[in-house]
């Protein structure tokens, strides 16, 4: 009866939403991110040789905290290590290294594109004989 609509909405709902997200997660780096020299206190590797750090650093008010950042195929620090990251004051779990802060190139594009998409999926789930 709907054809292939429901499914069409189910996969360009995911994709709007994780690109409108990087975007925003994005943008809010390039907006406010506060850069610091923070310490790798932990590496972990899954099976395909992917890392992801934890690291460390005191923020501008004070505050300890401890963020992950990657992924990377080689990481830019070793445990113990010191590297920048980015960090936005607002959101103190978005972090990220510098080189890695997204540049919204890819992903408002993906956003854009996926909504337009959902958009006339929904229309036709709606309104579609």
């Amino acid at each position: 009866m709907y054809g292939p609509a429901i499914p069409v909405v189910m996969l360009t709902a995911l994709v709007f939403w994780f690109s409108a997200t990087a975007f925003r997660r994005g943008r809010a780096l390039r907006e406010r991110g506060v850069r610091i020299a923070a310490k790798c206190v932990n590496r972990e590797r899954d099976t395909k040789g992917i890392s992801t750090l934890t690291m460390q650093f005191t923020a501008e008010d004070g505050r300890k905290l401890q963020v992950r950042v990657g992924p990377f195929r080689n990481p830019p620090a070793l445990v113990g290590g010191i590297i920048d990251v980015v960090y936005d004051p607002e959101d103190l779990s978005n972090a990220e290294t510098p080189d890695n802060v997204m540049s919204g190139r890819v992903s408002l594009p993906a956003a854009v594109l996926s909504g337009l998409v959902l958009a006339l999926a929904v229309f036709v789930l709606f309104f579609g004989d």
